[in-house]
Formats: structure tokens, sequence, C-alpha cells
């Protein structure tokens, strides 16, 4: 089983103004490990088939990450972001599933 260690990102909406609602972004450092690796690639007709990954990664939650798993949008591996597709609390730790690059939406 390989390791994880990297950058998991929370983006949650505050209120900036009285009904006026922003995206933020909080990056926190977390570990665990890395309990399935997949990939899948579709071309639809594409030029350029999506790239969408299957792993499974087991973080380490902490007291922030238990509060606010639900906020989880993206994690960082192998040095780029990949979107959470689907989140399990079994405590102490949080199970995330990747599907495809994160665009930012």
């Amino acid at each position: 089983m390989a390791r994880y260690a990297g950058l998991v990102t929370y983006v949650s909406q505050v209120e900036s103004r009285p009904g006026v609602w922003t995206d933020v972004a909080e990056s926190h450092f977390m570990k665990g490990d890395v309990l399935r690796i997949g990939l899948s690639v579709q071309n639809d007709d594409k030029v350029n088939s999506d790239i969408s990954l299957n792993h499974r990664v087991s973080l380490v939650a902490d007291e922030y990450a238990l509060g606010n798993y639900q906020d989880i949008k993206y994690i960082e591996l192998d040095g780029r972001n990949w979107e959470v597709v689907s989140i399990e609390v079994q405590r102490p730790r949080i199970i995330v599933t990747l599907g495809g690059l994160w665009n930012g939406d």
C-alpha cells in the first residue's frame, strides 16, 4: 500500500456582504494511505481523451477534517489537483474517491 502526503483543499461559502456569498478555499496538509489505484480514459469523439482517476485515498483525519469533511473539494496527488467525487467517514479516517482533474468549479 502506497503512502499519501499532500494538500487537501476545503471550499466553503462565506457571506462577504449581506446577501453576497463567495467561495473561500483553505488547504491543509494531510497524510494517509492510497488504498486503490485506477485510471479510466474516456474518448467520446474528442481529440483529447478525458482522464479520470479511480484512486481511493484514506486520510488520517484531525478534528478540523472530521468537522468539515463535506467541504473537501480536491486533493493534490502527483503534482496535480484531483476532484473528490465521494467521501466516506470511517473514524479516525476519511476515505475519498478521486475523479477527474479539478478545473476550479
